[in-house]
């Protein structure tokens, strides 16, 4: 059963990286990813570039899966899969989200999102102990998946006619929406770690998750801040301040332990 679905495990992350490149270069339903996020933006919304973070979460997801097969058809022992139920979940509600983004169902996608960060947080606290490139991978897939509910959110909102920049037309006035939804997003971080099970079952790469903050963050600050910088730019680049210093206070525990360990 363990070598069915390592896999099914590898098989999705491949389904996964053809449906979300192919929807970004030639599209589903008449339309990119691109397109629909143009169309439901706000300044909250990271900078195109941002996005290349998906390649390294692809990456990632291939190493997990393929030492999952690696392990399962060369060891006799009873093994647990790093690509566990909740990751696997995870990649079945990516393609969901994919066609439901595409098809401009924007409030159902953000149903899907919010899946998709439930069953990520499932995944990590399935297991208590995990090798470095797992710890790595939903570091990176849960940080990205951190900002982008947040920006699913704002996009959804920005569908309802209810954010513009416009300051008669729009109930909420944006830049100064995506100052609240940049805070909001901080919160998520800062929640996620101070949460002592899924900071722990993180380890030890924790670091890489407020790293993935500090990524969104400093694209949303080159996207806003050519011209005459707003409030905005001030506060992602204060925000991204913050978690880099995080980041980097959890680097320094990995690094003491990992010495620690060393000497013995």
């Amino acid at each position: 059963m363990l070598k069915i679905r390592a896999v099914v495990n590898l098989l999705l992350v491949a389904a996964v990286i053809f449906i979300s490149y192919y929807s970004s270069i030639v599209g589903i339903n008449g339309q990119t990813q691109a397109t629909v996020s143009a169309a439901y933006s706000s300044a909250f919304t990271p900078a195109g570039y941002a996005f290349t973070i998906w390649g390294a979460i692809f990456v990632m997801l291939i190493i997990v899966a393929i030492k999952d097969i690696r392990a399962v058809f060369t060891e006799e022992t009873t093994m647990t899969l790093n690509f566990n139920a909740g990751l696997s979940v995870a990649m079945v509600l990516t393609i969901a989200w994919v066609f439901v983004w595409s098809y401009i169902l924007i409030g159902w996608s953000l149903v899907v999102m919010a899946a998709i960060f439930a069953s990520l947080v499932w995944s990590v606290l399935s297991q208590s102990e995990r090798p470095v490139s797992a710890s790595i991978t939903l570091s990176l897939f849960l940080g990205w998946i951190s900002v982008a509910l947040v920006a699913n959110e704002a996009a959804w909102l920005v569908s309802l006619d209810l954010v513009s920049d416009n300051k008669e037309s729009a109930f909420l006035h944006d830049p100064s929406f995506s100052v609240m939804q940049s805070a909001l997003a901080l919160v998520i971080f800062a929640l996620v770690l101070s949460f002592n099970p899924i900071r722990r079952s993180l380890e030890p790469a924790v670091f890489v998750y407020p790293l993935v903050g500090v990524w969104a963050y400093m694209s949303i600050l080159v996207k806003n801040g050519t011209g005459n910088p707003n409030l905005l730019v001030y506060v992602s680049a204060f925000f991204a301040l913050i978690l880099l210093l995080i980041a980097a206070y959890h680097g320094s525990k990995w690094n003491s332990s990992y010495s620690a360990s060393s000497k013995d």
